[in-house]
């Protein structure tokens, strides 16, 4: 049986931990060591012993938080500086001609464990805050080149397979056109994939889109109008108010559109759905059910989790784009399935009291 290799992950993790027992061992011996400790005291041990325990526990906090094992050396390191930094004000305040006292160790030792677990707390957000800008950058490539580079080339593919369509077509044969149009349809699929991207791109921005209090009622109606000309076949029984109003932007018609579309596509049977609005106080659900076949349990999984792995992903990036922008609403989505179909609901939040104030000074004449 071979043992663990070592990494920095683990290296920085221990020389932590190590490092936060060794404070809190001292701490606690000096405070065992006194007679009647005054209130003081007290004091000064649990000032020490809060960041100490808080360095024992990042053998638990350390490797969860979100950092690589190089960011979790790093933030150790920095834990290191913050050390050597208040062992040297230790070794100013052991040199200086001041009266001493009994808790000086305490106080040193204490000083120690907040300069360490300060240390590594500025070193940890100094990492996160480096690997968001990162993954801020890769976003922005990676959307840039499903937008643009991948989207540009397909459509060279497609003028391409144009004409092999026409060839083909001339040439009669059933077999190759077959391949033709399943291809065409692939590539249409893959140019939709990159236009999800572009609007995967506007739902992680919130903050620059204009949220306000919008009728949600017409948004339905128009997605339900909408889909029935695309499919004809398609029924949709709406169960709608007059009026409903939730707090969104222009992403709320993607958000109908994709669960609307993807109920269609992805039914066996001829399709049937069911739109329903409710609100309770001052929340909103809507409810999209479907007769098709259930969602298999390992997309359930995957949306609750909010991770992919190879084992268990999902199937389109429909469900992920409606359920990035309704969290930006402050919203939820909820699945539940049965035998019956699935059902789809979004919980979107209703305008608040400053909201309905502000609009009716808008209609005030």
């Amino acid at each position: 049986m071979t043992s663990p290799a070592l990494t920095k992950q683990s290296l920085g993790t221990g020389y932590v931990v190590a490092t936060g027992v060794v404070i809190s061992g001292a701490l606690l011996a000096h405070g065992m060591s006194l007679v009647r400790p005054s209130p003081i005291d007290v004091v000064i041990l649990s000032v020490g012993l809060t960041p100490a325990l808080a360095l024992v526990a990042a053998n638990y906090w350390l490797p969860v938080s979100g950092l690589s094992g190089d960011q979790i050396w790093t933030a150790a390191e920095w834990c290191g500086l913050g050390i050597a930094l208040f062992t040297l004000i230790k070794i100013v305040v052991l040199l200086a001609p001041v009266p001493q006292s009994s808790m000086v160790p305490s106080i040193l030792a204490s000083g120690v464990a907040v300069g360490g677990f300060g240390g590594i707390l500025f070193g940890w957000l100094l990492e996160l805050r480096r690997s968001r800008r990162r993954l801020a950058q890769s976003n922005e490539v990676l959307f840039r080149v499903l937008r643009h580079d991948l989207r540009n080339d397909l459509n060279v593919a497609l003028g391409h397979l144009g004409e092999l369509q026409r060839e083909t077509a001339e040439r009669g044969d059933p077999k190759s056109r077959a391949h033709v149009e399943q291809l065409n349809d692939t590539i249409d699929d893959i140019i939709d994939t990159t236009e999800k991207a572009r609007q995967i791109e506007f739902a992680f921005d919130a903050d620059r889109r204009a949220q306000q209090p919008i009728d949600l009622v017409p948004c339905v109606r128009e997605q339900a109008k909408k889909i029935t000309q695309s499919y004809p076949e398609t029924t949709v029984d709406l169960d709608l108010p007059d009026q409903s109003k939730v707090y969104a932007d222009w992403m709320l018609d993607v958000v109908l559109q994709n669960v609307i579309e993807n109920a269609v596509v992805h039914c066996e049977a001829t399709p049937t759905l069911y739109v329903s609005v409710e609100e309770h106080s001052r929340t909103v659900f809507v409810h999209i059910g479907d007769n098709c076949p259930s969602i298999p349990q390992h997309e359930q999984e995957v949306l609750d989790s909010g991770a992919e792995t190879q084992l268990r992903h999902s199937k389109g990036v429909g469900l992920w784009l409606t359920t990035w922008i309704v969290e930006s609403y402050g919203g939820a989505v909820h699945l539940t399935t049965s035998d019956d179909g699935n059902v789809v609901t979004l919980e979107l939040c209703g305008p608040t009291v400053i909201d309905e104030i502000r609009q009716t000074l808008r209609e005030w004449p």
